[in-house]
């Protein structure tokens, strides 16, 4: 696989598109706050080397809950700002 931000230079050069982000999965499990396990798809969004608030996540349940948190230079960051505690609501 090329370094994604060669391959979001590309794509930025076609077909009018001007925002690209190389995305990876992860199917997790979590113990719900109140109790039980959900699955949940985490997803990691990344806007290349060019972009200064280079990563976004997103968490999503198998029953349509979600999360989300700012984007930041690091993963490791934006894992531990991702809002969590919005996936037991």
């Amino acid at each position: 696989m090329p370094d994604p931000t060669t391959s979001i230079a590309e794509l930025k050069k076609v077909a009018g598109i001007f925002e690209a982000y190389h995305a990876t999965s992860f199917k997790c499990y979590r113990n719900k706050k109140a109790g039980g396990v959900q699955e949940v798809l985490v997803e990691i969004l990344d806007a290349g080397s060019d972009n200064s608030q280079r990563y976004h996540c997103t968490a999503t349940t198998d029953d349509g809950r979600s999360a989300t948190g700012n984007p930041a230079p690091s993963i490791d960051v934006v894992l531990a700002t991702l809002h969590w505690g919005d996936l037991d609501r």
